[in-house]
């Protein structure tokens, strides 16, 4: 007997309930009754063959496999999306459509400055920017949903093309006052027993931070573990305590007046430009990067500025 698969109405159904927590919200999101969207999620668990949620005090709580499946269903959906808004733009005979894909820090420190200099050559096409984690940007960059991305790190991915974007170190970020602000460098012994914000695990980053910190026996007290650098350095603003993060998330919070030192041993975080390889350019790809590129080379310099005591 042939198994059968999830059908997009499952999938329609699992991700209203992973975005409104409830059945009955999922409901009121897709127009049909509570009972429908518990009978299509008890389908689909049955189909998938584990559990997707717990039920825990009348909510839908995902489990950590449902958080993985909902990653890929918004990948599915992100494509439908982008499919409907093309046939809309050649039924008016609307400029094509870029679409970016940036991690949420690039989004809220690069891109802004970037969009206004594209916009400013006198472009005609519209952006379309998707924040995603690493992972989810390689992947709209993979399946040729994005047509260009950034993220960090290195890509190895049949399909995806890249050249580094910028590379910058690591700076230790702290409150006006804090211990540590009168020092000219930060060395990684002086976060002993400092309250300290992580970063993401998940993507590698506070690896690196770790394994500077190893090699001194510098323990900090981790109060928090952020997935987004630039909420780290929100945290720092906040007073929670001390945190290792680049240029790019340090420069949204210049404003906020925090201290920024370098910090040794030396880290180094790259950041790489990346486009699906054998797709046509039809949008002056060349042109978007080099004003991406021109704006982190900016951030950059601005923050180093700030940074030097």
């Amino acid at each position: 007997m042939t198994k059968k698969s999830l059908e997009f109405r499952h999938l329609e159904a699992f991700r209203a309930i992973m975005r409104s927590g409830t059945a009955t919200g999922a409901g009121a999101m897709l127009g049909v009754s509570q009972p429908a969207v518990s009978r299509l999620l008890s389908q689909a668990e049955a189909l998938v063959g584990f559990p997707l949620f717990e039920r825990l005090h009348g909510r839908l709580v995902p489990t950590v496999t449902a958080q993985t499946l909902y990653e890929e269903t918004e990948r599915i959906f992100t494509g439908i999306e982008e499919i409907s808004a093309l046939t809309e733009r050649l039924r008016v005979q609307s400029p094509r459509r870029v679409v970016i894909a940036s991690l949420p820090t690039l989004t809220l420190s690069i891109l802004p400055g970037a969009v206004m200099a594209w916009r400013k050559a006198g472009r005609r096409e519209t952006l379309s920017i998707h924040s995603r984690t690493a992972g989810g940007v390689l992947g709209l960059v993979a399946s040729r949903q994005a047509d260009i991305g950034i993220a960090v790190g290195a890509v190895a991915v049949p399909g995806v093309r890249s050249s580094p974007l910028a590379r910058t170190r690591a700076w230790c970020v702290m409150a006006p006052g804090h211990a540590l602000a009168g020092k000219a460098v930060v060395q990684a012994i002086d976060l002993d027993g400092q309250a300290f914000i992580a970063l993401s695990r998940e993507e590698g980053r506070q690896a690196i931070i770790d394994d500077a910190l190893r090699d001194t026996g510098a323990r900090p007290v981790e109060s928090v573990e952020c997935r987004m650098t630039a909420g780290a350095v929100a945290m720092v603003a906040a007073g929670v305590g001390v945190t290792i993060a680049d240029a790019f998330s340090v420069s949204i919070f210049l404003e906020r007046g925090l201290v920024i030192r370098p910090f040794e041993p030396a880290v180094l975080f790259e950041y790489r430009l990346m486009w699906p390889e054998e797709v046509r350019d039809t949008f002056g790809r060349a042109a978007l990067a080099q004003s991406i590129r021109n704006e982190a080379r900016r951030v950059l310099e601005q923050v180093t500025a700030v940074a030097t005591p």
